[in-house]
């Protein structure tokens, strides 16, 4: 992953003519710039999105953006052909945070700094910290943000209450989550579930839970056989055993998406959700009488309170852009509080920057401010600057199912993916230096 493809040049001619990220045909006055912006946004999102676009069209009369989205695999996938080839449009999110750092040290990413220093911005105290850390690569600024998320635990407080626990009472330990999650699970007379209390899954988040982590920022070395690591992926593995996995998994075939009436928590199928802050909208749509809450993810004795990790996709401009100038007079305004607030407020996400989390809109809510507390705590994690990291995320997940659905050792597990992907980063680093 993340090695630069070689495609023929026929090949990349036409694609260029299929996906060509420049000018669209439309006829726009003298002096007016078009630039071309590729979103990852879709449905209610993207409209949302549509309108902050259309609002800067207007505010900006020597400049046009034109919005594309590229919304899903084969999207992104154009998105990696695109770099490639070297034919981007001027502006993207469709770059992940995970990807930032691959783009970033082959060169197919515009440093901000110099626009940043110039616009009197200073990623370090405008963002929350996990947002702040990830959109650095190196010594340099690649990337904004508009948005973020944040993880806790969703809970339905009847079935607490049914259960014997005290619906105002939530879990904050390991421990507790695990004697809270027993007595949530209920069975039929075959032994087969009827509902569970929680099922723990995310290897990549319960790791920085449970005190460890992926890489050393100071030496920048790989870290996936952390002592700490292990013992969140040994958790984990635990309730395989202790559930019988095949009836959990057999169980999970019965369960509608989250993002229908027939969601396992809106109909009572599952006590406890690891989600976010998107949970009350859903909730609100498909659930509005349940009768829930939330709390931060519980943490094992050494291990991080308030742990959350940050994500999801950045604006960056392409080292290709052929208006940069243009390029960041858009970007700079749709990273601006007005519209982060604007966006952040249409599509249910935590406002990364710090001045727009503060402002009453969120504040007001209960569960934004929960969240946003958590957002702007020392314990938010981005993903590591490493230019392997979407393969060393997959295979993090990879592990997981290993140890949770095969039963295999976890230290075994990790010390593998280590050694895999020291020697990984190692011939990447080397590709890097002679390219």
């Amino acid at each position: 992953m993340l090695h630069h493809k070689k495609y023929p040049m026929v090949f990349l001619a036409l694609l260029s003519l299929a996906f060509s990220g420049g000018c669209g045909n439309r006829s726009l006055p003298p002096g007016v710039t078009e630039i071309v912006y590729w979103t990852g946004w879709s449905g209610h999102e993207f409209d949302v999105q549509k309108r902050l676009i259309n609002e800067f069209n207007r505010t900006h009369p020597n400049i046009y953006v034109h919005m594309l989205s590229q919304f899903g695999t084969s999207g992104y996938e154009k998105v990696r052909i695109a770099f490639a080839g070297g034919d981007t449009p001027d502006v993207m999110s469709t770059v992940w945070a995970d990807e930032l750092a691959g783009y970033a040290m082959r060169g197919a990413l515009t440093p901000l700094d110099g626009y940043l220093n110039a616009a009197g911005r200073d990623v370090d105290r405008e963002y929350t910290p996990g947002v702040a850390k990830m959109l650095h690569v190196g010594n340099h600024v690649y990337a904004l943000a508009a948005s973020t998320n944040t993880n806790f635990i969703a809970y339905n407080r009847k079935i607490f209450q049914e259960s014997g626990l005290d619906p105002n009472d939530p879990p904050t330990t390991i421990a507790e989550l695990d004697k809270d999650a027993y007595a949530c699970t209920k069975y039929d007379s075959n032994g087969n579930f009827i509902r569970y209390g929680f099922r723990p899954s995310g290897l990549n988040m319960w790791a920085y839970v449970f005190g460890g982590r992926w890489y050393d920022p100071k030496t920048g070395q790989i870290t996936a056989n952390d002592p700490h690591n292990i013992a969140a992926l040994t958790w984990l593995a635990s309730y395989a055993k202790k559930y019988d996995i095949r009836k959990m998994q057999a169980f999970q075939t019965t369960f509608g998406s989250d993002e229908t009436a027939n969601g396992p928590f809106f109909v009572g199928k599952v006590a406890m959700w690891s989600t976010g802050e998107w949970a009350e909208e859903f909730i609100r749509r498909y659930a509005p009488n349940l009768d829930w809450s939330w709390f931060p993810l519980p943490y094992p004795p050494g291990g991080r309170p308030d742990c959350t990790t940050a994500g999801g996709s950045v604006f960056v401009i392409p080292s290709a852009c052929k208006h940069k100038k243009a390029a960041w007079v858009f970007l700079n305004w749709i990273t601006s509080p007005h519209a982060v607030s604007e966006f952040c407020q249409g599509i249910k996400n935590v406002p990364p920057l710090i001045s727009v989390e503060k402002e009453p809109v969120f504040q007001k809510d209960p569960l934004f401010r929960f969240a946003i507390k958590i957002a702007q705590g020392k314990n938010s994690f981005g993903p590591p600057p490493l230019p392997i990291w979407p393969t060393y995320s997959r295979e993090i997940n990879r592990v997981e199912d290993f140890a949770v659905l095969g039963g295999e050792d976890p230290k075994t597990l990790l010390d593998d993916l280590q050694r895999r992907m020291v020697r990984l980063e190692n011939e990447t680093m080397r590709d890097l230096q002679n390219n």
